[in-house]
């Protein structure tokens, strides 16, 4: 790995990005040409090298993109950094003023617009989006699964008392959006947005059942001493899913002593629910004739 600062406060040399300005200026010409001849360090756009050891490292990318652009990473870019794991940070999302022309390429996603300080923050010396700001765009240009699971990821990670000053923060956000394309979207999603969801997986499903109209169940209900990840208690009907712990056959076993039906879901039914809508039918069904 090529180490040309130890110690800086600057971009320019973190993550294994470099201007050539600085790799010039701390190796020399003739050291310079070493490390790039043996293929130590790699072009990553003009005027800009990387670790070849690091090129498919976020930070890495997203350093040399900001020493490329001076913008600031928005999007799934801005929400992978913060945490978000439901979203890919890949191509690098990069916002620079109007008047700088940049062009989109591989690997790399310009958008033009406003960069307003209080919008923006530093991880790890890179100039980012701040959470709200960040979670308001995937809310409304990510795909429709992807960002309801960011959001909920990054509710689980507050304290529970500080999710609703977060959605409001977001909420205050959508409201002023000048671009309005999505925002639709966005809001009904951040109205399912809760935080229990403890995988992307739930997240996943509770958009699953949603759209197809079935009642919003209560999510990571407590039975027994027991989470699952769904429940609709006044129908004693649960919903789990494969690989969730402890193991399903000894969490079905225990709510079915307790009388619950339990509907089991899995990666398949991710794909094709037809199946799982099927199941649940029968048990709402069987339950309100029984009622």
């Amino acid at each position: 790995m090529i180490d040309i600062l130890d110690n800086t406060d600057t971009l320019d040399g973190r993550h294994g990005a470099y201007t050539y300005t600085l790799a010039r200026a701390r190796l020399g010409d003739q050291g310079l040409r070493t490390v790039v001849e043996s293929g130590q360090l790699v072009g990553y756009a003009r005027g800009v090298l990387i670790d070849a050891q690091r090129v498919f490292d976020l930070r890495t990318r997203c350093a040399a993109a900001l020493l490329l652009t001076g913008g600031v990473l928005v999007g799934p870019t801005a929400a992978a950094l913060h945490g978000c794991t439901a979203i890919g940070g890949y191509p690098i999302h990069v916002r620079v003023p109007y008047d700088h022309r940049f062009r989109s390429r591989r690997g790399l996603v310009i958008h033009q617009g406003p960069l307003p300080p209080a919008d923006t923050t530093l991880i790890d010396h890179l100039r980012v989006l701040t959470p709200e700001a960040a979670i308001t765009e995937v809310l409304c240009t990510a795909p429709r699964r992807a960002a309801l699971a960011c959001t909920d990821e990054t509710l689980h990670a507050l304290r529970p008392e500080d999710r609703a000053e977060f959605v409001n923060a977001i909420e205050a956000r959508l409201a002023a959006r000048q671009d309005r394309r999505g925002t639709k979207q966005a809001a009904a999603l951040l109205a399912m947005a809760t935080g229990l969801p403890t995988t992307t997986v739930e997240s996943a499903l509770l958009l699953i059942l949603a759209d197809t109209g079935f009642p919003r169940p209560t999510c990571q209900y407590e039975v027994a001493g027991r989470r699952v990840a769904f429940a609709w208690p006044e129908l004693r009907v649960a919903m789990t899913y494969d690989g969730d712990e402890p193991p399903q056959e000894v969490r079905d076993d225990a709510l079915r002593n307790r009388g619950w039906l339990v509907i089991r879901a899995d990666a398949q039914d991710l794909a094709e629910p037809t199946g799982m809508y099927a199941r649940l039918r029968d048990a709402f069904q069987s339950r309100r004739m029984a009622a």
